[in-house]
């Protein structure tokens, strides 16, 4: 089993600091992100209060008789579905209880072995029902033509830079996708190698058949190669995604224009549901008929209106989309060709061309929107008002 977690760990003693350096060569862990820092409990109640906590917190604690103060002051900062792995010096099956109890995932007692680290951290994942599961968003466009892929791919990117952690995009289209193109793969194994043998797949064979983009963003290409496969059957697609998820914080599917079983059900059993659409009357028209069927989701997809020129009067505006979809549009992308042009050439993604262009900008921001995490605040700013200010004085 590979897992693919962050995890935090927070040592009080140089003995337990000495194995937990050891984790990060762990072949178990060989996907995971792995961080060690000194101070105990204290400090990563300090550190949690202003950083987002990971999937695995592993803290020592010494002094048994304020363990449990200890905890509690953690729990404060801690979010929800954090598991927590405390090691300490009181060999106590009571003591034990009590932490379990407390919301505690396990306790081992010091001195402590990477080799039983290793074995607390998979008994939490063992169960894949108990494994923590990323967000899936399914990305669709109304009509051929939407931009729905160059918009999957880019916010694919911006969400992996956003959260500094792992996102999954798996390309669907496997005719036509072009996720070898646009992030510039010369994938060995792709999406339909993965498919080939969906009795197989496991966590192993996704990971081997992924390419990796960059430190956070990976990537299970379609061959497009114009081969037109049979329908997916829905098992190898649970078989695909529900590891996917538990290897990512995010898994965005970027899903054919086809009006199958299989997309809509995607498209109905994903967290979100972003339909691409362009300001057309086609568009207008297909994307009202699909809203109207995605009518039962738990959360209403997300609309994003594509390719915006002010410069055609008579196509229909956003406000019309708000009025007969009754859905205000979560983004609104203006033409740029310009913009979009240069990054195909160069096989990047907006934010890489341009960083500070406004397109990737509103990609970011609706990155945090989607994961609830708000962008880091901006700081400096222009340097003229600070000097201005300095000479008034």
């Amino acid at each position: 089993m590979i897992l693919r977690l962050t995890i935090d760990a927070f040592a009080a003693t140089p003995a337990t600091a000495s194995v937990l350096a050891q984790l990060p060569a762990c072949p178990v862990l060989g996907k995971s992100r792995t961080l060690v820092f000194e101070g105990g409990i204290p400090a990563a109640t300090r550190h949690y209060a202003e950083t987002p906590t990971p999937q695995v917190v592993i803290v020592e604690d010494t002094d048994g008789d304020r363990l449990t103060q200890h905890l509690d002051a953690l729990s404060e900062v801690c979010e929800p579905g954090t598991r927590v792995l405390v090691i300490g010096p009181v060999n106590d099956i009571e003591l034990y209880r009590r932490l379990l109890a407390h919301g505690v995932s396990d306790y081992l007692v010091t001195p402590v072995t990477a080799d039983r680290i290793l074995e607390a951290i998979a008994r939490m994942f063992t169960d894949p029902g108990t494994a923590p599961e990323g967000r899936v968003i399914a990305c669709w466009g109304a009509r051929g033509g939407a931009g729905s892929s160059s918009v999957a791919q880019n916010l694919a990117w911006s969400l992996g830079r956003h959260l500094k952690d792992t996102v999954v995009y798996i390309d669907l289209d496997l005719a036509f996708g072009t996720s070898t193109l646009a992030f510039n793969l010369d994938a060995k194994q792709t999406l339909a190698d993965a498919l080939a043998h969906p009795d197989r797949l496991d966590d192993v064979l996704i990971d081997r058949c992924m390419a990796e983009y960059d430190d956070y963003l990976h990537i299970l290409a379609a061959p497009g190669d114009g081969r037109c496969p049979p329908a997916m059957p829905e098992e190898a697609l649970e078989r695909l995604i529900g590891p996917a998820a538990r290897m990512a914080r995010v898994v965005v599917l970027d899903l054919p224009h086809l009006g199958a079983e299989w997309t809509l059900q995607r498209l109905a059993t994903a967290d979100e549901a972003l339909i691409i659409a362009t300001p057309d009357f086609a568009s207008l028209r297909d994307t009202k008929t699909l809203f109207e069927t995605l009518a039962n989701r738990p959360r209403a997809p997300r609309l994003i209106l594509n390719k915006i020129d002010p410069s055609c009067k008579n196509l229909p505006t956003p406000k019309d989309f708000e009025e007969i979809v009754h859905i205000t549009p979560a983004l609104l992308i203006p033409l740029d060709t310009a913009l979009f042009g240069d990054a195909a050439a160069n096989a990047q993604m907006l934010g890489e061309t341009q960083p500070g262009h406004k397109i990737p900008l509103m990609l970011t921001q609706l990155a945090a929107t989607l994961t609830g995490k708000p962008p880091p605040a901006k700081t400096g700013g222009a340097w003229w008002p600070r000097l201005l200010a300095w000479a008034r004085r």
